[in-house]
Protein backbone atom coordinates (compact mmCIF):
# COMPACT_ATOMS: atom_id res chain seq x y z
CA UNK A 1 0.00 0.00 0.00
CA UNK A 2 2.96 2.50 1.12
CA UNK A 3 4.32 2.18 -2.28
CA UNK A 4 1.11 2.14 -4.45
CA UNK A 5 0.78 5.62 -2.44
CA UNK A 6 3.86 6.69 -3.08
CA UNK A 7 4.11 6.52 -6.70
CA UNK A 8 0.12 7.59 -6.88
CA UNK A 9 1.99 11.15 -5.21
CA UNK A 10 4.21 11.29 -7.86
CA UNK A 11 1.88 10.42 -10.64
CA UNK A 12 -0.16 13.67 -9.09
CA UNK A 13 2.81 15.81 -8.03
CA UNK A 14 3.85 15.36 -11.91
CA UNK A 15 0.56 15.77 -13.26
CA UNK A 16 -0.22 19.31 -11.13
CA UNK A 17 3.13 20.14 -12.22
CA UNK A 18 2.09 20.18 -16.13
CA UNK A 19 -1.89 22.18 -15.37
CA UNK A 20 0.94 24.58 -13.64
CA UNK A 21 2.92 24.77 -16.37
CA UNK A 22 0.08 25.25 -18.70
CA UNK A 23 -1.92 27.62 -16.70
CA UNK A 24 1.47 30.19 -16.65
CA UNK A 25 2.44 29.72 -20.35
CA UNK A 26 -0.97 30.91 -21.02
CA UNK A 27 -0.76 33.61 -18.91
CA UNK A 28 2.57 35.29 -19.91
CA UNK A 29 1.45 36.45 -22.30
CA UNK A 30 -2.28 35.97 -22.31
CA UNK A 31 -2.98 37.26 -25.84
CA UNK A 32 -2.04 34.62 -27.79
CA UNK A 33 -4.68 32.03 -25.66
CA UNK A 34 -7.25 34.71 -25.74
CA UNK A 35 -7.04 34.32 -29.72
CA UNK A 36 -6.97 30.68 -29.33
CA UNK A 37 -10.88 30.84 -27.81
CA UNK A 38 -11.98 33.45 -30.53
CA UNK A 39 -10.58 30.83 -32.93
CA UNK A 40 -12.90 27.90 -31.90
CA UNK A 41 -15.86 29.65 -33.13
CA UNK A 42 -17.58 29.78 -30.11
CA UNK A 43 -16.29 32.66 -28.02
CA UNK A 44 -16.11 36.44 -29.28
CA UNK A 45 -13.67 39.01 -28.95
CA UNK A 46 -14.41 40.52 -25.57
CA UNK A 47 -15.43 37.84 -23.91
CA UNK A 48 -12.59 35.97 -24.60
CA UNK A 49 -10.63 38.56 -22.44
CA UNK A 50 -12.67 36.97 -19.63
CA UNK A 51 -13.16 32.84 -20.58
CA UNK A 52 -9.38 33.09 -20.75
CA UNK A 53 -8.14 34.02 -17.42
CA UNK A 54 -10.98 32.09 -15.74
CA UNK A 55 -9.74 28.95 -17.56
CA UNK A 56 -6.34 30.03 -16.52
CA UNK A 57 -7.33 30.23 -13.15
CA UNK A 58 -9.21 26.94 -13.03
CA UNK A 59 -5.84 25.32 -14.57
CA UNK A 60 -3.71 27.16 -11.62
CA UNK A 61 -5.89 25.61 -9.26
CA UNK A 62 -6.34 21.76 -10.41
CA UNK A 63 -2.33 22.52 -10.39
CA UNK A 64 -1.87 23.07 -6.95
CA UNK A 65 -4.35 20.38 -5.88
CA UNK A 66 -2.81 18.05 -7.71
CA UNK A 67 0.82 19.03 -5.90
CA UNK A 68 -0.93 17.91 -2.66
CA UNK A 69 -2.66 14.96 -3.73
CA UNK A 70 -5.66 17.29 -2.16
CA UNK A 71 -9.12 15.20 -2.33
CA UNK A 72 -7.87 13.43 -5.29
CA UNK A 73 -10.61 11.56 -6.21
CA UNK A 74 -12.50 13.93 -6.55
CA UNK A 75 -9.66 16.47 -8.18
CA UNK A 76 -8.95 13.82 -10.68
CA UNK A 77 -12.52 13.98 -11.50
CA UNK A 78 -12.57 17.36 -12.18
CA UNK A 79 -9.04 17.33 -14.13
CA UNK A 80 -10.57 14.20 -16.59
CA UNK A 81 -13.62 16.07 -17.53
CA UNK A 82 -11.70 19.38 -18.31
CA UNK A 83 -9.21 17.43 -20.19
CA UNK A 84 -12.27 15.84 -22.06
CA UNK A 85 -13.62 19.03 -23.27
CA UNK A 86 -10.65 20.19 -24.30
CA UNK A 87 -9.82 17.28 -26.68
CA UNK A 88 -13.17 17.32 -27.86
CA UNK A 89 -12.60 21.46 -28.89
CA UNK A 90 -9.24 20.02 -30.48
CA UNK A 91 -10.80 17.48 -32.31
CA UNK A 92 -13.59 19.95 -33.75
CA UNK A 93 -11.17 22.00 -34.66
CA UNK A 94 -9.34 19.30 -36.80
CA UNK A 95 -12.23 18.55 -38.23
CA UNK A 96 -13.65 21.99 -39.09
CA UNK A 97 -9.90 24.03 -39.71
CA UNK A 98 -7.24 20.88 -39.83
CA UNK A 99 -4.22 20.07 -37.94
CA UNK A 100 -2.80 23.52 -38.66
CA UNK A 101 -1.28 26.59 -36.79
CA UNK A 102 -0.42 26.52 -32.65
CA UNK A 103 -3.56 25.30 -30.60
CA UNK A 104 -2.45 27.69 -27.86
CA UNK A 105 -1.90 24.39 -25.09
CA UNK A 106 1.02 25.72 -23.72
CA UNK A 107 1.19 29.79 -24.86
CA UNK A 108 4.07 30.45 -26.87
CA UNK A 109 6.00 28.17 -24.57
CA UNK A 110 5.82 25.57 -26.62
CA UNK A 111 4.00 25.39 -29.65
CA UNK A 112 1.40 22.03 -30.45
CA UNK A 113 -0.45 21.41 -33.67
CA UNK A 114 -4.43 20.57 -32.20
CA UNK A 115 -3.11 16.63 -32.92
CA UNK A 116 0.05 16.39 -30.89
CA UNK A 117 -2.16 18.53 -28.19
CA UNK A 118 -4.93 15.42 -28.40
CA UNK A 119 -1.95 13.18 -27.57
CA UNK A 120 -0.70 14.78 -24.98
CA UNK A 121 -4.35 15.14 -23.26
CA UNK A 122 -4.52 11.74 -24.03
CA UNK A 123 -1.46 11.01 -21.52
CA UNK A 124 -2.74 13.40 -19.04
CA UNK A 125 -6.30 11.63 -19.05
CA UNK A 126 -5.18 8.38 -18.31
CA UNK A 127 -3.22 9.35 -15.75
CA UNK A 128 -5.87 11.26 -14.40
CA UNK A 129 -8.18 7.99 -14.30
CA UNK A 130 -5.29 6.38 -12.77
CA UNK A 131 -5.68 8.75 -9.62
CA UNK A 132 -9.51 8.64 -9.40
CA UNK A 133 -9.10 5.05 -8.10
CA UNK A 134 -6.72 6.26 -5.46
CA UNK A 135 -7.03 6.05 -2.19
CA UNK A 136 -4.63 8.68 -1.20
CA UNK A 137 -6.85 11.36 -0.19
CA UNK A 138 -4.76 14.63 1.59
CA UNK A 139 -6.90 17.17 2.75
CA UNK A 140 -6.42 20.79 4.83
CA UNK A 141 -7.58 21.60 8.24
CA UNK A 142 -10.07 24.23 6.68
CA UNK A 143 -13.09 23.25 4.70
CA UNK A 144 -13.58 24.07 0.87
CA UNK A 145 -9.54 24.64 -0.04
CA UNK A 146 -10.12 24.05 -3.82
CA UNK A 147 -13.09 27.03 -3.97
CA UNK A 148 -10.49 29.01 -1.48
CA UNK A 149 -7.52 28.68 -4.31
CA UNK A 150 -10.14 29.27 -7.26
CA UNK A 151 -11.40 32.54 -5.63
CA UNK A 152 -7.73 33.67 -4.99
CA UNK A 153 -6.60 32.68 -8.41
CA UNK A 154 -9.47 34.31 -10.19
CA UNK A 155 -8.61 37.88 -8.05
CA UNK A 156 -4.71 37.86 -8.58
CA UNK A 157 -5.48 37.18 -12.39
CA UNK A 158 -7.92 39.65 -12.98
CA UNK A 159 -5.65 42.19 -10.49
CA UNK A 160 -2.48 41.79 -12.27
CA UNK A 161 -4.13 41.93 -15.69
CA UNK A 162 -7.62 43.57 -15.42
CA UNK A 163 -9.50 43.78 -18.37
CA UNK A 164 -10.28 46.80 -20.38
CA UNK A 165 -12.77 46.73 -23.01
CA UNK A 166 -11.69 50.82 -23.80
CA UNK A 167 -8.12 50.45 -24.12
CA UNK A 168 -8.23 49.90 -27.97
CA UNK A 169 -11.44 52.00 -28.55
CA UNK A 170 -9.56 54.92 -27.32
CA UNK A 171 -6.56 54.73 -29.31
CA UNK A 172 -8.37 53.88 -32.45
CA UNK A 173 -10.82 57.16 -31.54
CA UNK A 174 -7.41 59.33 -31.30
CA UNK A 175 -6.89 61.67 -34.97
CA UNK A 176 -4.25 60.07 -37.06
CA UNK A 177 -1.82 62.02 -39.58
CA UNK A 178 -2.19 60.00 -43.03
CA UNK A 179 1.30 59.66 -44.64
CA UNK A 180 2.71 57.97 -47.77
CA UNK A 181 3.93 54.78 -47.91
CA UNK A 182 6.15 54.05 -51.11
CA UNK A 183 6.26 50.16 -51.98
CA UNK A 184 6.94 50.68 -55.26
CA UNK A 185 10.68 49.66 -54.81
CA UNK A 186 9.05 45.97 -53.76
CA UNK A 187 7.89 45.93 -57.12
CA UNK A 188 10.52 47.76 -58.84
CA UNK A 189 13.49 46.27 -57.52
CA UNK A 190 15.35 43.37 -59.40
CA UNK A 191 14.06 40.07 -57.20
CA UNK A 192 17.12 38.30 -55.59
CA UNK A 193 17.71 36.55 -52.61
CA UNK A 194 16.76 39.85 -49.92
CA UNK A 195 13.02 40.09 -51.88
CA UNK A 196 10.57 37.34 -52.77
CA UNK A 197 8.38 37.84 -55.44
CA UNK A 198 5.24 39.53 -54.14
CA UNK A 199 1.84 37.44 -54.17
CA UNK A 200 -0.45 40.73 -55.63
CA UNK A 201 0.09 44.27 -56.21
CA UNK A 202 -1.25 46.22 -53.56
CA UNK A 203 -0.41 49.50 -54.67
CA UNK A 204 -3.51 50.59 -56.13
CA UNK A 205 -5.85 48.55 -52.95
CA UNK A 206 -7.46 49.29 -49.97
CA UNK A 207 -6.20 46.30 -47.09
CA UNK A 208 -4.25 45.72 -43.78
CA UNK A 209 -0.58 45.48 -44.54
CA UNK A 210 1.51 44.23 -41.72
CA UNK A 211 5.32 44.18 -41.88
CA UNK A 212 6.92 40.98 -39.59
CA UNK A 213 9.54 39.46 -38.52
CA UNK A 214 9.82 35.51 -38.39
CA UNK A 215 12.09 35.40 -34.97
CA UNK A 216 10.25 38.26 -33.39
CA UNK A 217 8.03 37.20 -30.47
CA UNK A 218 5.62 40.29 -30.41
CA UNK A 219 5.50 39.62 -34.43
CA UNK A 220 4.47 36.13 -33.38
CA UNK A 221 1.06 37.33 -31.21
CA UNK A 222 0.40 39.81 -33.94
CA UNK A 223 0.26 37.31 -36.69
CA UNK A 224 -1.54 34.88 -34.78
CA UNK A 225 -4.51 37.67 -34.03
CA UNK A 226 -4.22 38.46 -37.71
CA UNK A 227 -4.55 34.78 -38.74
CA UNK A 228 -8.23 34.15 -36.41
CA UNK A 229 -9.36 37.79 -37.73
CA UNK A 230 -8.97 36.19 -41.45
CA UNK A 231 -10.70 32.91 -40.27
CA UNK A 232 -13.32 35.48 -38.70
CA UNK A 233 -14.09 37.54 -41.58
CA UNK A 234 -12.26 35.58 -45.16
CA UNK A 235 -13.41 39.00 -47.05
CA UNK A 236 -10.75 40.72 -45.08
CA UNK A 237 -7.95 42.03 -47.77
CA UNK A 238 -4.29 41.18 -45.92
CA UNK A 239 -0.65 41.32 -47.31
CA UNK A 240 2.16 40.54 -44.91
CA UNK A 241 6.17 41.34 -46.08
CA UNK A 242 8.07 38.91 -44.28
CA UNK A 243 11.49 39.50 -42.70
CA UNK A 244 13.94 36.23 -42.67
CA UNK A 245 15.68 33.03 -44.16
CA UNK A 246 13.43 31.22 -45.98
CA UNK A 247 13.14 28.75 -43.69
CA UNK A 248 12.45 30.43 -40.68
CA UNK A 249 9.73 32.74 -42.40
CA UNK A 250 7.98 28.98 -43.42
CA UNK A 251 8.05 28.10 -39.93
CA UNK A 252 6.65 31.68 -38.84
CA UNK A 253 3.50 30.55 -41.39
CA UNK A 254 2.80 26.88 -39.83
CA UNK A 255 3.13 28.23 -35.99
CA UNK A 256 0.88 31.00 -36.39
CA UNK A 257 -1.31 29.88 -39.23
CA UNK A 258 -1.27 32.72 -41.53
CA UNK A 259 -0.67 30.13 -44.31
CA UNK A 260 -4.25 31.59 -46.34
CA UNK A 261 -3.10 34.94 -46.18
CA UNK A 262 -0.78 36.46 -49.39
CA UNK A 263 2.79 37.35 -48.21
CA UNK A 264 6.16 37.45 -48.94
CA UNK A 265 9.82 37.78 -48.59
CA UNK A 266 11.65 41.39 -47.49
CA UNK A 267 14.16 41.90 -45.96
CA UNK A 268 17.65 44.04 -46.05
CA UNK A 269 17.24 47.98 -46.57
CA UNK A 270 13.94 47.83 -48.11
CA UNK A 271 12.21 46.10 -45.19
CA UNK A 272 13.50 48.34 -42.80
CA UNK A 273 13.07 51.95 -45.01
CA UNK A 274 9.55 50.96 -45.06
CA UNK A 275 8.46 49.56 -41.87
CA UNK A 276 11.37 50.81 -39.24
CA UNK A 277 12.79 48.77 -36.20
CA UNK A 278 10.38 48.57 -34.45
CA UNK A 279 8.02 46.05 -34.90
CA UNK A 280 5.14 44.40 -35.36
CA UNK A 281 4.04 47.35 -37.84
CA UNK A 282 0.01 47.11 -38.99
CA UNK A 283 -1.01 49.79 -41.23
CA UNK A 284 -4.89 50.88 -43.21
CA UNK A 285 -3.01 50.65 -46.34
CA UNK A 286 -5.23 52.65 -49.14
CA UNK A 287 -3.69 52.78 -52.24
CA UNK A 288 -0.31 54.06 -51.28
CA UNK A 289 -1.48 56.03 -48.25
CA UNK A 290 -1.04 54.76 -44.39
CA UNK A 291 -4.59 55.92 -42.94
CA UNK A 292 -3.92 54.43 -39.41
CA UNK A 293 -1.27 52.36 -37.31
CA UNK A 294 -1.89 50.08 -34.71
CA UNK A 295 -0.84 47.06 -32.93
CA UNK A 296 -1.88 43.88 -31.63
CA UNK A 297 -3.61 44.97 -28.56
CA UNK A 298 -4.96 47.70 -30.66
CA UNK A 299 -5.97 45.90 -33.51
CA UNK A 300 -9.70 44.81 -33.68
CA UNK A 301 -11.33 43.23 -36.22
CA UNK A 302 -14.74 45.40 -35.93
CA UNK A 303 -13.08 48.67 -36.75
CA UNK A 304 -11.23 47.33 -39.87
CA UNK A 305 -14.40 46.20 -41.36
CA UNK A 306 -15.70 49.82 -40.38
CA UNK A 307 -12.91 51.19 -42.11
CA UNK A 308 -13.11 48.98 -45.43
CA UNK A 309 -17.10 49.77 -45.74
CA UNK A 310 -15.92 54.17 -45.59
CA UNK A 311 -16.48 55.14 -48.99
Amino acid sequence: MLKKNKSTFIISFLLGIVFIISAWSKYYPVEPFEFAIVKTGFIGWKASLIVARVIIAIEFTLGVLLLFSYRLKSTSKIVAAVLIIFTLQLIWSIINQGNTGDCGCFGELLPMTPLQAIIKNIVLLIAAIYLSFSKLESTFPFKRFGLFLLCFFLTFIFALDPVDYTYSKTYLDKPFENFELNVDTVYETQIHEKIGIPKIDIRDQKLILAFLSSTCSHCKIAAKKLAVIHQMNPKIPFYFFINGNDEDIQKFIEITGIKDIPNSKLNGETFVKLAGLHLPVIYYYNHGKIEKQVDYYTLEQYHIEDWLNEK
